[in-house]
């Protein structure tokens, strides 16, 4: 902004004093001089500072826009970033579940393979405990010797190819009960019941002391004659069939039965329900009873039974047989073997 001028508040002085005059211009020159020179700064000044104020306007206004822009940038930039955050946290969810089901699988894997990450002696101690109690179970249910024999002797072999084994005193307690059980009596009871089922297929068969069958020779002479005429074949059959009605046998011992085609029947039905009974109490390991239906049979074949025939002579010589053989004993346990096995066992799992 331009100042206005100085009024001049004086007049000049007279010309009168000349030197004093010029002086007096020069300084009123000088002093205009500097007060135009200061107002045409000021307008210089004032000039660029309007100058500078429009920029600094202008330059405020463009930042202004630029910031607002930025802005919606940056907000739909957040938008986008929020979005994505979102299906971060869903799959980092979904990465934790999965996470956690592979921490569970392994778990599970690691505890098979601990389970198949035994070692062969683990597993051969576990094979001969289980033989140990199959050959108990025999024992003591069945009576069967023969078959806890058998399951001894593979646990032994079984032991015998472990090498690093330390299996001294468990071996030691398996010889010391099978000599026990060798010492014992050998009961067959499977040959035993296979020969009473063979005498109970038999009983059908096995001929009586009087025979069930009508003679041959009656047969033979009621045929008829081709050159016979009627009143002499009418005769001849009703002499025949008057001579059927008595029959007169001729019967070696005095006790013989007589019986009747009915009471024969029941008789070697009676007979197979004594074998059959006998076979139960062999089972049972009931040597009373056993014996008394091997006697009762044997004399039943003697009594009602032909003596002469080869069958029976067989029949009764097996039931002696049976008679005499032993079918009820009292087994040892082998508690000493079971014993051994479940402390090595119990060593092997504290190590």
């Amino acid at each position: 902004m331009s100042s206005p001028l100085p009024e001049p508040t004086s007049l000049p002085p007279p010309r009168s004093s000349r030197p004093a005059t010029g002086a007096s211009d020069r300084g009123a020159r000088w002093a205009v001089a500097i007060a135009l020179l200061a107002a045409a700064l000021a307008v210089g000044l004032a000039w660029n500072a309007q100058q500078a104020l429009s920029s600094l306007s202008q330059s405020a206004g463009g930042r202004l826009a630029d910031l607002g822009a930025e802005l919606a940038q940056s907000k739909a930039a957040l938008a986008l970033a929020q979005g994505a955050l979102r299906d971060t946290q869903a799959r980092v969810a979904e990465l934790e579940s999965r996470v956690s089901d592979a921490q569970d699988n392994r778990v599970a894997v690691e505890e098979m393979y601990r389970e198949l990450s035994r070692s062969a002696d683990d597993r051969m101690l576990a094979e001969v405990e289980q033989l140990l109690i199959l050959a108990s179970q025999q024992l003591q249910l069945a009576g069967n010797v023969k078959g806890a024999l058998i399951a001894l002797q593979a646990a032994d072999q079984r032991l015998a190819r472990a090498d690093k084994l330390q299996v001294a005193n468990l071996r030691r307690a398996l010889n010391g009960d099978m000599d026990r059980l060798k010492a014992l009596p050998l009961v067959d009871t499977v040959g035993i019941a296979v020969k009473l089922d063979a005498l109970v297929q038999q009983a059908d068969t096995l001929p009586l002391t009087v025979s069930e069958t009508l003679p041959a020779a009656r047969t033979v002479t009621r045929a008829k004659l081709p050159d016979e005429n009627g009143y002499l074949r009418v005769a001849r059959d009703f002499w025949e069939e008057m001579k059927g009605l008595v029959r007169i046998r001729e019967i070696a011992p005095s006790e013989a039965a007589l019986l009747s085609p009915a009471q024969s029947f029941f008789l070697r039905e009676n007979l197979k329900l004594r074998l059959l009974a006998a076979r139960v109490a062999l089972l049972a390991r009931d040597e009373a009873s056993y014996r008394d239906d091997i006697r009762i049979s044997a004399a039943w074949i003697g009594k009602y039974f032909d003596a002469k025939a080869r069958v029976n002579v067989n029949a009764l010589a097996t039931l002696k047989q049976l008679g005499e053989s032993p079918v009820s004993i009292t087994p040892p346990d082998i508690n000493a073997s079971l014993s051994a096995v479940r402390s090595a066992r119990a060593a092997r799992e504290k190590r």
